[in-house]
């Protein structure tokens, strides 16, 4: 009688959990009315439990309890409580994720829209035009795309900035099931504005800017988000309305909570100034489809120096990561570590889309695959690389970036053209292909050969005779005469001696 309910709630347990996308069951997670529910199902449970553990204890047909029933009494205590007690420990964890996740009342609710056109106050951080813009027309569908602007906020140690160096439009499409990415250049100056101005700064910088001088934007809420995502939304013609903000620092700690990321890398590349989160020799990836961890993602997300890399290269790889991130969760990645996983991404991410709206953006994006994403980076010739007072800039193709963004965030209903869908994964998975990236030996100078010494002149020194080399014999001019057969005539002592005759030349040895 006590078991079979709880048999039979396990069993639904295990059909939700089996049939059930991954990504719905992180959305149930953050839901405040599914956390009540689970939260009143755990205290039922642990209740029954109990009754069926004292239906034992106290039944008068049973002995009673001694000393030697304090052991048993004590597993049993364990076996009832200690999961009951995990799961509305995990259950209180999802409630403060979401709480730190999604406020249950944002500030910002929508992107900057001012009441009425009217130049903020004169500064040189805006071009002003000479009439009042109007706005264009946009088609209104009757299940309209759901955008968010998601944004890469560096807060790592020893960085006093909060720049908002990534910035990538991501739209579902909820009729045709399709999810396009724009990465819009950090760099980008002239960015319009709702109301008619453009901002002359670096768009990375906008956000900031606009928290810091609220009164330049009437009618903000002076967070920046809704300046931002008001600029972002002029310039692509889009409504933006709902953005998540991502640390950098949590970055690593989602990716390894979820037990890594699987990349597709186009071309591999060597940066050997990276130092940074783990890497202090450089960092250098291979080509191909690679499974990288937190540390590593980051890194690859990151790098611009490397040879052939820029902020544009550097773009496309940060949105190949955010596709690696959402199949690890659709995969359940996350039921390896769920309690590391949703402290991670509360530590991680800041959002405004509401908590109603989070299940059914989840459900959807559980039915879109690889093949179904489309992705694009804004770069040359849609905008023009420049210097001036404001250093390194990219000038935007207004026209152009729309036209653009009108290719990629069509109609609901409409996938975009092929040439922007995702390429397939190269393959499996083979190691993460990472390594250290030292820059190269500088090769030492060829050292010259010694010269012999010389003699230094001296009047007390004397020359080192040449060693006598002992000459070798050679053969005469002239053969050596036989001997006489005569004997030699005795001299006359008293005749008188003639001229000594020359002896015969004989060649030299030398």
């Amino acid at each position: 009688m006590f078991g079979l309910p709880i048999l039979g709630l396990v069993l639904v347990g295990i059909l939700i959990i089996v049939f059930s996308p991954t990504v719905r069951l992180v959305a149930l997670a953050l839901d405040p009315a599914a956390l009540a529910a689970f939260f009143a199902i755990q205290a039922l449970i642990l209740i029954w439990r109990l009754l069926a553990v004292a239906s034992s204890l106290f039944d008068p047909t049973l002995p009673k309890m001694n000393r030697r029933d304090l052991v048993p009494l004590v597993l049993i205590a364990i076996v009832v409580v200690v999961p009951q007690v995990y799961a509305g420990y995990a259950t209180n964890v999802a409630r403060e994720v979401t709480d730190q996740i999604v406020p249950h009342e944002p500030d910002t609710v929508g992107a900057w829209q001012p009441n009425a056109y009217a130049q903020g106050p004169s500064s040189r951080d805006f071009d002003f035009p000479s009439s009042a813009p109007s706005p264009s027309a946009s088609a209104s569908p009757e299940v309209p795309r759901q955008n968010v602007l998601v944004i890469g906020v560096d807060q790592g140690i020893g960085r006093n900035t909060f720049l908002t160096d990534t910035m990538i439009v991501i739209s579902l499409d909820p009729v045709a099931e399709t999810v396009s990415m724009m990465s819009i250049p950090r760099d980008m100056v002239d960015v319009p504005l709702p109301d008619g101005r453009s901002y002359r700064g670096k768009i990375n910088g906008l956000l900031s800017y606009a928290r810091h001088h609220p009164k330049d934007f009437p009618g903000s809420d002076g967070t920046g988000h809704d300046v931002l995502m008001g600029a972002l939304g002029t310039l692509l013609g889009l409504k933006i309305d709902y953005f998540a903000q991502v640390n950098l620092g949590g970055f690593v700690r989602v990716v390894d909570s979820l037990g890594g990321v699987d990349v597709d890398v186009a071309d591999g590349f060597c940066d050997p100034t990276y130092d940074e989160y783990g890497f202090s020799n450089g960092f250098s990836i291979s080509a191909g489809r690679h499974h990288l961890n937190g540390n590593q993602a980051l890194a690859f997300a990151r790098v611009r120096k490397a040879a052939g890399e820029s902020d544009f290269t550097r773009a496309a790889r940060q949105q190949e990561v955010l596709s690696g991130i959402r199949e690890a969760v659709k995969s359940g990645g996350f039921l390896r570590d769920p309690i590391g996983f949703m402290k991670a991404v509360g530590k991680t991410v800041l959002t405004n889309v509401p908590r109603d709206v989070v299940p059914g953006i989840a459900d959807i994006a559980t039915r879109v695959g690889r093949a179904s994403t489309y992705r694009a980076v804004i770069t040359h010739p849609l905008v023009r690389s420049g210097y001036d007072s404001r250093g390194s800039i990219q000038l935007p193709n207004v026209d152009g970036i729309r036209a653009l963004a009108a290719t990629l965030f069509t109609l609901s209903g409409t996938a975009p053209p092929a040439k922007y869908q995702v390429p397939r994964s190269s393959g499996r998975v083979s190691g993460s292909g990472v390594g250290t990236c030292k820059p190269a030996a500088t090769p030492h100078p060829t050292p010259k050969p010694t010269p012999k010494p010389t003699a230094t002149p001296d009047s007390t020194s004397k020359p080192t005779p040449k060693p006598s080399v002992t000459p070798k014999p050679t053969a005469t001019a002239a053969p050596t005469p036989p001997p006489t057969p005569d004997p030699t005539a005795t001299p006359d002592p008293t005749a008188t001696p003639g001229p000594t005759p020359e002896p015969t030349p004989v060649a030299s040895s030398t």
